[in-house]
């Protein structure tokens, strides 16, 4: 179908006058005509045409943000309306997101994101690659939009972390540099999950021992206090929200006795938490300092979870 339409394409691709006479006359509509009525190797054809359109200043001048919008609302309808999306239907949204960059800060465009998140997690190597690039264009706006919209945006592109996690382990690599850049901003919830404790003996009598954890500026916490024996086992988890990952900082947990008999303190663990945004969870046995100077290495057990607020919700 779309080869009868070469003549227009050769029509607009060497002349700004003939692409603004072609989007003035309704060539928009019938690029999205197609793209709703015809298989993917039309769209990505017709996502071409979008791009040469709509590829210089003057043209991209002319279309109001109103046209924007309406051309937008109306490839989103067509692609959401029957739950599937190929690669080609993406790839025409990404030429209308990359040739329109105020695009990207409209209410269709933040009504986009959970249906390319949908798309990146279920769909096929090339659909996938399509739906981040869409996320990869959205985000590098985000810091000219208005807080509400980056804020919207961000929100909804978060049920993609744990997706995006997997991608960085496991996924081609040609997706880690994007996966990575949208992890590195989008809100979630950080669990910290204090287990046990392992060889807190002292000489005399069974300690009572809890932790007390601290991250940045925020009020302390702190677990039960615990006088089982050497091993103490807590199974307290603990959550901090972020609206954006916490670069850089650390997450210092202190092993205290409440006793009055023995030793005040079992040490200190310290963790840098940036690794865990990229690796979804870290789990192990820490080591506490300073070192016992007779007997078994003290350590407690830590599992650390990077991930969205909707998923912690529901576990």
């Amino acid at each position: 179908m779309f080869l009868l339409n070469i003549p227009l394409l050769n029509l607009v691709m060497y002349s700004r006058s003939n692409k603004r006479a072609v989007a003035e006359a309704g060539g928009v509509q019938v690029v999205l005509d197609l793209i709703a009525s015809s298989g993917g190797d039309t769209s990505v054809q017709a996502a071409m045409f979008i791009k040469l359109l709509f590829s210089n200043n003057a043209v991209q001048e002319y279309a109001s943000i109103e046209t924007v919008r309406s051309i937008t609302a109306a490839v989103e309808k067509d692609l959401w309306a029957n739950g599937t999306v190929n690669e080609g239907y993406l790839k025409a949204l990404n030429a209308l997101f990359g040739n329109f960059p105020r695009l990207r800060a409209t209410e269709p465009a933040t009504q986009s994101i959970p249906h390319l998140v949908t798309s990146l997690k279920t769909g096929p190597e090339p659909t996938q690659e399509a739906a981040l690039d869409a996320l990869f264009l959205l985000r590098q706006a985000w810091s000219a939009c208005p807080p509400e919209v980056s804020s919207a945006q961000s929100t909804a592109a978060a049920d993609a972390i744990q997706f995006l996690q997997h991608l960085i382990q496991s996924g081609p690599p040609r997706f880690h540099e994007k996966a990575e850049f949208l992890l590195q901003c989008l809100p979630g919830i950080l669990t910290v999950v204090i287990k046990r404790g392992n060889d807190l003996k002292q000489s005399v009598g069974n300690p009572s021992v809890y932790c007390k954890l601290t991250l940045g500026n925020t009020p302390s916490r702190q677990t039960k206090i615990v006088s089982t024996g050497p091993n103490p086992e807590w199974d307290e988890s603990f959550m901090w929200s972020f609206e954006s990952p916490p670069k850089g900082q650390k997450l210092h947990i202190s092993c205290k006795n409440k006793s009055k008999m023995g030793k005040k303190s079992f040490g200190k663990v310290t963790i840098q938490i940036d690794r865990v945004v990229m690796m979804g969870a870290v789990a192990g046995e820490y080591a506490l300092l300073p070192q016992s100077k007779s007997g078994a290495q003290r350590n407690l057990e830590i599992e650390i979870i990077w991930s969205n607020a909707v998923s912690n919700s529901s576990t």
